[in-house]
């Protein structure tokens, strides 16, 4: 376990080096000059550079709105302003942190800010991570399909497994609820977490998986606008699929940002699209860049705004306060 946390940490730590180093054993394998992938690279132009940055402020604009509506359904309603901050905070914390810590100090923080319960946040972030994993998943699995006919035993196969290992695992908390003390702790906060759960109805839910959907779509925009560039277009419908796979199986790998993974999904779906190994290397480092290296430049000013000086150390730090904060909600 300790050996496992230690290399999360240095990968959390040091995600860049490994970025460069991943990317250089790509080039290794495809035999591609880093002069070609620079060479491509360097011939974007101000106002392309100046699209993608309105791409990513477009799409973190629409996570926060989703955000803001799934708490409206939850029925709470913090201000938009603390939901910016903690939106790049988590994010941050994402990045400098050995495990996923922007989850509960996304709590944590909508409970210092906005009074939200933990309960309620807590029911905020499973909706989450169900339906833009569920999503992507299902984008993903439908893609394959399309474009990996030839494959569909194996795809079929690994899609039961899957499901089939949720199903379990759900099973499995509903029995170990079954087992547990009505009077204890857990099952008291457990219980408070579906109560949240029960204020979202089906049309909410409807809107805000609609909302979801667009988020995917506009972030898949960034991976057809570079291929666009680089004079290598791909179909919107493509890139969305290349995405949204790369996400979802970045997501399972449990992996720390997908680091690896996500490239080599979107590498393997671009060859297979017939676009050229240098292009490919080039755009998964632009997407790269932006998606991590930016959101956490931004996160660690934003944490800064909320007194979050140091992000890595105030999540540990917010970690240990965010539970304390669960066993004081439910007594």
């Amino acid at each position: 376990m300790c050996a496992k946390v230690d290399i999360k940490q240095y990968i959390q730590k040091y995600w860049l080096l490994l970025f460069f180093i991943i990317l250089f054993a790509f080039m290794a394998l495809f035999k591609i000059s880093l002069k070609d992938v620079w060479t491509i690279a360097s011939s974007l132009k101000l106002w392309q550079l100046l699209l993608l940055l309105s791409v990513y402020f477009l799409i973190s604009t629409s996570v926060i709105a989703a955000r803001k509506y799934l708490l409206f359904a939850l029925s709470t309603t913090p201000k938009l302003k603390n939901l910016i901050y903690i939106h790049f905070s988590t994010m941050a914390a994402h990045y400098s942190s050995p495990a996923k810590l922007g989850f509960p100090l996304a709590v944590y923080l909508l409970k210092k800010f906005d009074n939200v319960s933990y309960a309620t946040g807590s029911a905020m972030i499973i909706i989450e991570l169900v339906v833009s994993t569920g999503i992507c998943g299902i984008i993903s699995f439908t893609g394959a399909l399309f474009y990996f006919t030839d494959r569909i035993n194996t795809l079929m196969f690994s899609f039961l497994y899957l499901f089939l290992l949720c199903l379990l695992t759900f099973i499995g908390i509903k029995f170990i609820l079954r087992r547990s003390n009505d009077n204890s702790r857990i099952y008291q906060f457990l219980r408070n977490v579906q109560g949240a759960f029960s204020k979202v109805t089906v049309a909410h839910l409807f809107i805000y998986i609609s909302l979801i959907i667009i988020v995917q779509l506009i972030g898949s925009m960034t991976l057809f606008l570079l291929s666009s560039f680089f004079y290598e277009e791909i179909s919107f419908w493509q890139a969305l699929i290349a995405n949204s796979t790369a996400f979802f199986l970045g997501a399972i790998s449990m992996i720390p940002m997908g680091l690896g993974i996500r490239e080599a999904s979107i590498l393997f779906y671009l060859r297979h699209l017939g676009i050229t190994n240098e292009i490919g290397i080039s755009i998964v480092t632009m997407q790269r860049l932006l998606s991590t290296g930016l959101t956490f430049v931004l996160g660690a000013i934003f944490g800064s705004v909320l007194g979050l000086k140091n992000v890595s150390k105030s999540s540990s730090k917010t970690r240990k306060n965010s539970f304390n904060g669960l066993n004081k909600g439910m007594e």
